[in-house]
């Protein structure tokens, strides 16, 4: 069941995202910022563990900050994997670096809340 909440944590996110950073946004309908929240979730799951144990010292050095970088790099990990799914009518755009940065703290803060309300 934590599976589904993050999911739609993740696209809720997303979504506010999409809102709120006019670089950031889906063509599709509603079921884009779902998709998305599903592939980042499993990302999340499989490739970020790896990613923070590889870039350890460069987080120790910058005191955490360079989780943004991480999150960034998963975004655009999930935008290249929905390319290349090719599912019907679901694109996601993102135009900047800068989006990719700003979207990666939303997507740190939101993981976060989740993180923090569904401890065990």
């Amino acid at each position: 069941m934590r599976f589904i909440y993050v999911i739609f944590v993740n696209a809720l996110a997303l979504f506010i995202a999409s809102l709120v950073l006019p670089g950031l946004s889906f063509e599709g309908s509603w079921i884009a910022p779902v998709i998305a929240g599903a592939t980042i979730t499993i990302l999340n799951m499989l490739v970020k563990p790896i990613l923070k144990l590889l870039s350890f010292p460069l987080i120790f050095i910058s005191a955490g900050l360079f989780l943004i970088v991480i999150n960034a790099f998963i975004l655009y990990l999930t935008q290249y994997i929905i390319k290349v799914m090719d599912i019907a009518n679901v694109v996601m755009h993102v135009d900047t670096l800068l989006t990719y940065v700003f979207a990666a703290i939303i997507f740190g803060l939101s993981n976060w809340v989740i993180n923090w309300f569904l401890k065990e």
